[in-house]
């Protein structure tokens, strides 16, 4: 219903925030990686928002980014997930992080999410993972590799890697960590370099 409001945050919590806009005050559920990226309070700023229903419960959902989001849509849609614990995974990392951990099949750090356990923490890496590695595969623009932040220099290096024979779970996250760590831009050659290095 609603794609995006524009306002003047007056409030913000870990688990919430409240925006005023039009006279109005939207009281928003967020994840703490959202609150992490809220600006000074009185700033006027934009957030991404979902409308939940469900019986007589209307709640507002404020995301800072809209990879975000579509991960919560994404979580959401997988039995017995409700909103509730689709943020609290999104507050143990960022979606980028997630991808990781189920690309890599890491049960153990996503059953470290309240509410979550080893069965349901399985259960969303066989549910996600082929809808992940299909946005990750395509080297067309605007796909999840490139949502979750990496650059086309990246991406051109992973599928490199890739058509040597690495897994992309193994050379996302040493791709990740590099790029982190290094004081100047790299070139494609000197990120596969530095890559194979480790």
């Amino acid at each position: 219903m609603y794609e995006f409001i524009s306002g003047k945050l007056i409030s913000k919590q870990p688990d919430y925030l409240i925006m005023e806009t039009g006279g109005i005050g939207y009281r928003m559920k967020i994840s703490f990686s959202t609150y992490s990226k809220l600006p000074a309070l009185d700033t006027e700023f934009k957030i991404f928002t979902h409308l939940h229903v469900r019986e007589d419960i209307f709640e507002l959902y404020g995301f800072a980014q809209k990879v975000e989001r579509e991960f919560f849509f994404k979580l959401i849609a997988i039995s017995k997930i409700g909103p509730k614990v689709a943020l609290a995974i999104l507050s143990g990392g960022s979606p980028a992080d997630i991808s990781n951990w189920i690309l890599a099949d890491d049960a153990k750090t996503l059953a470290k999410t309240p509410g979550i356990g080893p069965t349901t923490a399985k259960r969303i890496i066989l549910e996600l993972k082929p809808k992940i590695e299909k946005g990750m595969g395509s080297a067309e623009p605007g796909q999840l590799v490139s949502d979750l932040g990496t650059s086309s220099v990246e991406d051109e290096a992973i599928m490199a890697l890739e058509a040597l024979g690495y897994a992309r779970s193994e050379v996302y996250s040493k791709i990740r960590g590099i790029v982190k760590d290094s004081e100047t831009e790299l070139t494609t050659e000197q990120l596969i370099k530095k890559t194979l290095q480790k």
